[in-house]
């Protein structure tokens, strides 16, 4: 939508695809659960605090081992239940707490003159504002093997056809122009 197929795979389009995310300052992604993007969020708040585990597309291969960039980073990762994508946008208790947990991440990462920050976290928060670990089927993406990889659109198309000898098709034209001389009013 925002870039052809063949800019995708640059990191500067999709960071995601990047030979590693660590090294990065702290991340807050904060994704709705029924979101179109909920899926990239986890995966990238993966690839960022465990670089060396997730190193990202296959055409990458071996870069991941020249880059500076292996130190994991601080991520966080907030999952609301039940939100669409920019669900900050509209009037819910949990555009209030997505606010207030933002403010509270902000305040951390900046006023952290020594101290530690807390590890990175993954969480799921339900519509009372609960926060709880991520479903099982948010798991399911950390199973990811081709990303990056643009599919192709060229494909075999098995269609199975039959071929009409033209006594059978002059049949059947004869059918359609007898039902549509039925069907059609008469102008007399």
């Amino acid at each position: 939508m925002y870039a052809p197929n063949e800019g995708l795979a640059i990191p500067y389009v999709s960071p995601m695809l990047a030979e590693s995310l660590g090294g990065l300052p702290p991340l807050l992604l904060v994704a709705g659960d029924s979101e179109r993007l909920r899926d990239e969020a986890i995966y990238l708040a993966h690839r960022s605090a465990e670089p060396a585990k997730y190193k990202g597309p296959s055409y990458n291969a071996g870069k991941f081992e020249k880059s500076p960039f292996q130190a994991p980073t601080n991520t966080t990762l907030e999952v609301y239940e039940e939100m669409p994508h920019v669900f900050q946008m509209f009037d819910h208790p949990c555009t209030t707490k997505s606010y207030e947990r933002t403010v509270e991440f902000i305040n951390k990462v900046t006023n952290a003159i020594n101290e530690p920050l807390p590890p990175s976290s993954f969480s799921c928060i339900n519509t009372k504002g609960e926060f709880g670990p991520l479903k099982e089927y948010h798991k399911e993406i950390q199973k990811w093997e081709n990303i990056g990889i643009v599919p192709s659109i060229k494909r075999e198309l098995k269609i199975k056809t039959t071929r009409r000898s033209p006594s059978e098709l002059l049949v059947y034209t004869v059918l359609l122009f007898a039902v549509f001389a039925y069907l059609s009013p008469i102008n007399l």
